[in-house]
């Protein structure tokens, strides 16, 4: 009986390798998305948290081909409710979907791609965002804290919008509403996402804070890329993100801004 049991057991061990040699898989394929033995024991992204982001390399719809993959940094700490932070320097990891140049077939150029992975400490989780905004590195560069001086108001405005901040523990301010307060690394806002429009908040004082890094929390968009626009936002199951522009390319910078919104998380 004993020996029965041990053969049994050895069987069920050998039977995810024999499942992986009989796929005929690449070894080493361009972008590879996050196993499931890496993730069953993380705790999900909850729906609607913002992630802050910045590029790692320049997308080219006319240089970068599809499967290639995409990484970005989180640029500050995102608060994911009971107790836990996904840490600013995180990385987001996805890969380019698609990838056309104007006049080969369409009469704009296109990139998409999908960011399905976050770094959560030490575990890989597979999650599904949507796009609310991107920002060329000029508009990261002009929206940053610069040293004050006797000469200069203490205060920034945020990408995409007429929001206020004032230095580091004050409040930030949209018209004469207070929506949150300015941490050392950015705007950290208590608002809920309104469900009848795609990017507009409503501010609630009991909300999860969210962190918004330099956007306001109205960004909604493209800033920067002159006629840039984000065609798709991503609100797909599989959160597929196409930008178009009517120039021969697309090009978005390394170093250019994505806020992204969770849709979900977890195996």
């Amino acid at each position: 009986m004993k020996n029965n049991l041990r053969m049994l057991g050895l069987a069920l061990c050998m039977l995810p390798m024999c499942l992986r040699a009989g796929t005929g898989q690449d070894l080493n394929p361009t972008y590879q998305p996050a196993q499931g033995q890496n993730t069953r024991s993380a705790e999900p992204l909850p729906a609607s948290t913002i992630i802050p982001v910045r590029l790692n390399s320049t997308l080219r719809s006319d240089k970068t081909r599809s499967g290639v993959a995409v990484t970005a940094t989180v640029m500050q700490d995102v608060p994911l409710g009971r107790g836990e932070t996904l840490r600013r320097g995180s990385k987001v990891t996805g890969h380019v979907v698609d990838a056309i140049t104007s006049g080969k077939g369409s009469d704009e150029a296109r990139i998409t791609v999908q960011f399905d992975q976050v770094r959560l400490g030490n575990r890989t989780v597979p999650i599904t965002t949507n796009l609310r905004a991107v920002a060329s590195p000029h508009e990261v560069l002009e929206a940053s804290p610069q040293p004050s001086s006797s000469e200069a108001t203490d205060y920034e405005v945020e990408i995409g919008g007429d929001q206020i901040s004032y230095a580091e523990g004050g409040p930030v301010i949209v018209g004469s509403q207070v929506v949150g307060i300015y941490t050392s690394h950015g705007v950290l806002a208590n608002v809920d996402q309104d469900l009848g429009t795609p990017c507009s908040v409503t501010i609630d004082s009991h909300a999860q804070p969210q962190a918004f890094w330099l956007f306001s929390v109205n960004a909604c968009g493209s800033y920067g890329f002159g006629d840039l626009k984000i065609l798709r936002s991503g609100r797909t199951k599989t959160g597929e993100v196409t930008l178009a522009s009517n120039r021969k390319a697309v090009k978005v910078d390394k170093g250019s801004a994505m806020l992204l919104r969770v849709v979900g998380s977890g195996a």
